[in-house]
């Protein structure tokens, strides 16, 4: 987790350095925008501010929506979203999808031919059900993917369900 709050600091002090001058510039903007007004010197916490960019305070989920509001900016947004499709996308591969398929399946068969209870056997072929389909789904969608890059044209249709 902490490499994932070095991320979003390094992309939060990334929005300020770009689109302010100061620091203090960012800090007054940002207290202003949810004070709904103009505030004086005092009112406005620079040290805090500043200790947030040093790395020795933690971003506030304010702090987030003021920038992204102020400036417009998406990046931090984008840069969130795309570290979690690369996450998400090895975590649900076709080799992956298909051991866990494999697994659940060999489970399921044990169970059904132990002398188990009929509800553990039931459940554990829910699961390889359940495993299954996610592996079809998974594979329905990169055939779809495929057929939208006709210029990467490497998927095979052999009985492939549309």
């Amino acid at each position: 987790m902490a490499d994932e709050r070095a991320y979003f600091h390094s992309l939060m002090r990334g929005m300020v350095v770009k689109h302010y001058p100061k620091q203090n510039c960012a800090a007054r903007e940002i207290a202003e925008f949810w004070a709904g007004r103009g505030l004086e010197d005092s009112e406005v916490d620079y040290g805090g501010f500043s200790r947030k960019m040093r790395g020795s305070r933690e971003w506030s989920i304010n702090d987030f929506l003021a920038l992204t509001s102020i400036t417009g900016s998406q990046r931090v947004v984008q840069a969130i979203n795309s570290r979690d499709s690369e996450n998400t996308g090895a975590a649900d591969s076709v080799h992956i999808l298909a051991a866990r398929a494999a697994k659940e399946s060999g489970e399921g068969i044990e169970a059904a031919l132990s002398d188990q209870d009929l509800a553990k056997a039931y459940a554990e072929a829910d699961e390889a059900v359940n495993a299954w389909e996610a592996l079809r789904d998974r594979l329905h969608a990169d055939i779809k993917a495929a057929e939208q890059r006709p210029e990467t044209n490497t998927v095979q249709m052999r009985g492939a369900a549309s």
